[in-house]
């Protein structure tokens, strides 16, 4: 079953050894944050800071999303309701599976959501515990693990995205927009027209409302009926208090208000998920906050993104890939096998194990992967053969530089659309998005003679079945360690 709330699935997360209660005292300056990016690199339990300085009554979850402490992908697993040791391709294949079965979300009257009501005058963001991540960040940060909920202009389509929400005062946050995002191509069309856009902020949703705002899905999907289908049930909505948007009835905190179509602010630096704080202080869009909604006791989620690997490289190894395979494979026909966008790479190299039919073929395949939306963070694409486990790193370099040519096979592409936070940007290119792709072809050439194709040397393929079956079932009597 689903889970209903945030809080219900925390408790799955403590029950498996993925969440740590700390109730000593935290400061929400640098403290909080240097824990939580401390949690990911020791690949350690989420922390749930209880006693906020300053905030009693508040709390922080860090890395709701990060690798899991025994299974990489075990707090995403736990998150759909999955066993938590269901490997990455498993889990990619019930995102694409469940996808399909949409599930339009369910109006309720009222929810916990809205157990405390703030409006007008009496908004002050400060009151709520927004943490100042890293040093030199340009601000307090709120929505670094949530979405931002909107509506385009016609009316029909509401959309789900994850976007960084820098604090400017008491009633107005900074957004920070990339020229492909949905909510950008929404505000344009309202901005074009000199009308404020309404939206709401959602922090602190059950699990799946953020892993479905972070995947590139196509312009037009409500991403509640994707919520639904992920969950295998409708995703209870309230109507919000002063707009006319509906949001996750049992959400920790909603901020409700309008997006001016004209002013902006500068918003950043930010540390970033590239590892980097790298995107700059730019003038961006402000929001108006008009009301804030919350639950009793609220539960703020926090992302200390940084070096690799945290919450947004677990999600997009999955989400991206998943929309990138599903693309390439069910709809345009290539004979692709697995798309992996590496975590350990933020996400911008991506591999592919695929068969090769013809010369022409990886060229194509490339074209075809930068031309689908979740396919533009594909700064560098490895092609392997079938044979080669695409998620194990220690495979995929070994495959990389045995089986790819160090100059027939590298083709780089100059003036690609890639993401702005990218810190190989000149400032000049950054403002346009203005960046490079590679294909790295580590396939076997499809021309080639069978025989001149070497056989792999590996404990599965150099010894007879029988004589492999004879050393697996004495591993442990020899005093081997299960590897």
């Amino acid at each position: 079953m689903a889970y209903p709330d945030l809080r219900s699935w925390m408790n799955a997360l403590e029950k498996h050894g993925e969440l740590l209660r700390l109730n000593r005292e935290v400061d929400w300056n640098l403290e909080a944050g240097a824990i939580t990016r401390r949690s990911y690199e020791t690949q350690g339990p989420a922390p749930l800071f209880e006693n906020i300085k300053g905030y009693p009554g508040y709390r922080i979850l860090g890395a709701p999303n990060g690798m899991g402490t025994k299974h990489t992908y075990g707090r995403l697993a736990l998150s759909l309701s999955l066993p938590i040791d269901t490997p990455w391709k498993e889990i990619v294949a019930f995102y694409l599976e469940r996808k399909k079965k949409r599930i339009p979300p369910r109006i309720v009257a009222s929810g916990s959501c809205q157990e405390n009501v703030t409006t007008g005058p009496d908004v002050d963001l400060y009151k709520l515990p927004a943490p100042y991540i890293h040093e030199g960040d340009g601000g307090r940060y709120l929505g670094t693990w949530g979405v931002v909920i909107t509506r385009d202009i016609q009316g029909g389509w509401t959309n789900y995205g994850m976007y960084r929400l820098m604090i400017h005062d008491k009633n107005h946050v900074g957004i920070n927009l990339g020229l492909l995002q949905h909510l950008s191509q929404q505000y344009k069309e309202f901005a074009d027209q000199g009308r404020p856009m309404e939206f709401a902020a959602v922090i602190g949703a059950e699990p799946v409302t953020p892993l479905v705002g972070t995947a590139s899905l196509d312009k037009g999907v409500n991403e509640a009926d994707v919520i639904g289908a992920m969950r295998g049930e409708p995703l209870d909505l309230v109507r919000c208090k002063t707009v006319d948007l509906y949001v996750p009835a049992t959400a920790e905190i909603v901020l409700e208000g309008t997006i001016d179509p004209k002013a902006r602010q500068l918003e950043g630096p930010f540390g970033e998920y590239t590892g980097y704080c790298a995107g700059g202080k730019n003038p961006r869009p402000v929001l108006t906050v008009g009301a804030v909604t919350h639950r009793d006791n609220p539960i703020i989620t926090m992302s200390s993104l940084g070096t690799p690997i945290d919450d947004v490289h677990i999600i997009d190894s999955v989400t991206l890939a998943a929309e990138a395979l599903e693309e390439l494979r069910d709809i345009k026909g290539f004979p692709v096998d697995a798309v992996y966008a590496v975590p350990e790479t933020a996400c911008h190299l991506w591999a592919i194990s695929t068969d090769v039919p013809d010369v022409t073929y990886p060229r194509r395949l490339a074209m075809a992967l930068w031309s689908i939306k979740s396919g533009r963070y594909a700064d560098y694409v490895v092609l392997v053969n079938k044979d080669v486990d695409v998620t194990n790193l220690g495979q995929l370099t070994w495959a990389m530089v045995t089986r790819g040519h160090p100059v027939r096979d590298i083709w780089p592409v100059e003036h690609v659309y890639t993401s702005r936070l990218m810190p190989f940007y000149t400032p000049e290119k950054r403002e346009i998005g203005d960046g490079a792709h590679i294909l790295i072809d580590a396939t076997w050439p499809p021309d080639w003679p069978k025989e001149w194709v070497p056989k792999v040397s590996s404990f599965a393929t150099m010894w007879p079945k029988e004589i492999q079956q004879k050393v697996l079932r004495n591993w442990k009597t020899d005093g081997f360690e299960d590897g």
